[in-house]
């Protein structure tokens, strides 16, 4: 196991303890429209009694610093979209408006402009209005290309019945496009401590500075409304991994088992220059699928045959 990946564990341990005492003030601040933020994805906020709005906050983290690095800007800005997309997905909302915060040394203009149209573009392709944002100059804490993104995205949901998630119920995982915007702490690590060329290094025929900046898919355009409503649950799985994501869709103390046997090439990647297991890169990467469902056993023909779904495991 790496000391990156050690560090990680224990520092998410410390984070959880100083959410917890914090909500204990911040709920001071809410009203009887408050419906809080149950999974852990996107909070909810009642608008009347059927109707609710989901909003979800997020960046990109280190892979601006990559893509400083590496002078490729035209992903980042799908990367910082969808991390906030899919999170309101996992509460059944659909996307209305998002607002971006860019902050840099001194804002350069071809890479302010292509991060802009990279945040436009994904926006448009789940029906979403870019409807503001902020840009910020601050040379005393960035240093040469270095920026850092954040994205505020707001949908509505309609309120809708869920069945309980029970045993025998069937885990069907959407696949990834890469790594998406997570690990990228351990990634830049392994490339500096192995003294990595990043265009001459390779990940199937892709260059793994072009694989590393490939963006976050955007799962709205896999599942429709008529999808939800088959669905019990929904996961997006981001900074923690595969497992801890999708244990965070689960009520009680409710069992499953997820088969992280065959992970996609990418990984390779990992184990060569690390000794994490299989087990240990779950709680860090995605495992080649960035989104998971669960569902009835009779719905999953549905989803099952089609392009990038696959079922990974069960309710046990």
């Amino acid at each position: 196991m790496s000391k990156l990946y050690k560090k990680s564990g224990v520092d998410v341990v410390k984070s959880d303890k100083l959410i917890q005492n914090a909500i204990k003030f911040i709920k001071t601040s809410h009203n009887k429209n408050v419906l809080g933020n149950k999974l852990g994805f996107s909070a909810e906020y009642k608008i009347s009694k059927d109707i609710t709005l989901c909003a979800a906050t997020d960046g990109v983290g280190t892979k601006s610093i990559l893509a400083a690095d590496l002078k490729i800007y035209e992903g980042i800005g799908q990367d910082l979209v969808a991390m906030c997309s899919n999170d309101i997905l996992c509460n059944n909302g659909k996307p209305l408006f998002f607002l971006d915060y860019y902050s840099c040394g001194s804002i350069k203009n071809n890479q302010y402009l292509k991060i802009l149209k990279s945040i436009t573009k994904a926006c448009k392709k789940i029906n979403c209005a870019l409807i503001g944002g902020e840009s910020a100059e601050m040379p005393s804490l960035y240093k040469g290309d270095h920026f850092d993104l954040a994205g505020f995205l707001v949908g509505i949901k309609k309120k809708a019945k869920k069945s309980k998630v029970k045993r025998g119920d069937i885990i069907i995982g959407i696949k990834s496009n890469g790594f998406h915007s997570n690990g990228y702490s351990l990634i830049r690590k392994i490339i500096k401590d192995n003294n990595i060329n990043t265009k001459k290094e390779k990940i199937g025929n892709k260059k793994l500075s072009d694989f590393l900046m490939k963006p976050t898919e955007l799962y709205h355009n896999h599942l429709s409304l008529k999808d939800i409503d088959k669905i019990k649950s929904m996961a997006h799985i981001t900074g923690g991994g595969l497992i801890s994501n999708f244990k965070r869709t689960l009520k009680g103390n409710v069992k499953f088992q997820i088969n992280i046997n065959n992970l996609p090439k990418e990984y390779d990647f990992i184990k060569k220059y690390t000794s994490m297991t299989n087990s240990e890169i779950s709680e860090v990467f995605n495992c080649g699928y960035g989104f998971t469902i669960v569902v009835e056993k009779k719905n999953v023909n549905i989803f099952s045959k089609r392009k990038n779904f696959k079922v990974i495991g069960s309710i046990t």
